[in-house]
This record gives structure tokens, sequence and C-alpha cells, in this order.
């Protein structure tokens, strides 16, 4: 014996009009549960998201943030790179690297630190930035930002 599985006309009427119902009962009791939902109320909920206080290091403390991810960076591993804090948010990385990519590294990793805001990169490269002049050659103020 096979059923037919198809619903009658009736059927059909009965579960669409259960249906709406039950969707304006609920959202009946969603509206008194959470109040008046009006274009004012939304946005001033998508203001207060978007809203993220700063985090605000001590100078101190974001240095040896600083440290901490230059230490934990695997292309720096055995460099020897300081951190030195300017002040809130900002800090100074100095010391010598065999690479632009070492020193660009290094940059990139102090300002991926929560609440360092600015990096004064003056981190120097062997063979570029030790080297005296050539004569005839002026010299020339090179880019010290990461």
């Amino acid at each position: 014996m096979h059923q037919d599985e198809r619903l009658s006309g009736g059927e059909v009427l009965l579960w669409t009009t259960l249906g709406v119902g039950t969707g304006m009962v609920a959202a009946f009791a969603l509206s008194e549960w959470v109040g008046d939902v009006n274009r004012v109320r939304v946005g001033r909920v998508a203001r207060r998201l978007r809203q993220t206080q700063p985090v605000r290091l001590t100078i101190s403390a974001a240095a040896r943030a600083v440290e901490v991810a230059l230490r934990a960076e695997p292309r720096l591993a055995g460099l020897k790179i300081e951190a030195l804090p300017v002040a809130r948010g900002v800090v100074e990385l100095r010391g010598w690297v065999p690479s632009r990519l070492a020193r660009t590294a290094a940059g990139r990793a102090a300002l991926a630190v929560t609440g360092i805001e600015s990096v004064i990169n003056s981190i120097l490269v062997h063979g570029e930035d030790d080297q005296p002049p050539e004569e005839g050659r002026r010299r020339r103020a090179t880019d010290q930002s990461a």
C-alpha cells in the first residue's frame, strides 16, 4: 500500500494559518520583551557597538610589549633591537640588523602591538649604514619610517 503524501487544499490552508499565527504571536512577544524598536534606538546601539576604547598602555609598558613582540618574531631571532619609550603609544626602535627586510619586519611587528600608534624606526642596516660615503657622492638622508 502506498499512501498519497500530498496535502489537500484544506490542510495547506490550516498549516499556513498556523504558521502565520505562530509568527505573529512570536513577533508580539519579542516586541514586548525588546521594547519599541525604531530608527533612533537602532542607531544608538550601532554607535555603541562601533565605539571601542583604545588600549592605553603606560610609556614603559608599551616599550616592554614591543620588545616581547620583537622577540616573538621568528625573522628577528637573535637580533639585538631595543624598543625605547618616547611617549604614550610611541616607541623608537634602535639596533643593527643584517637587511632592510629585517628592519621592516621589526617596524611592522612593533606597530602590530595593541596600543602602539607610532613607531620611530631608527634601526640601522649592516653593509649600508656603516659604510663611509664614496668620494664625490652627496650624502642624503634616508627614510627611517617603518
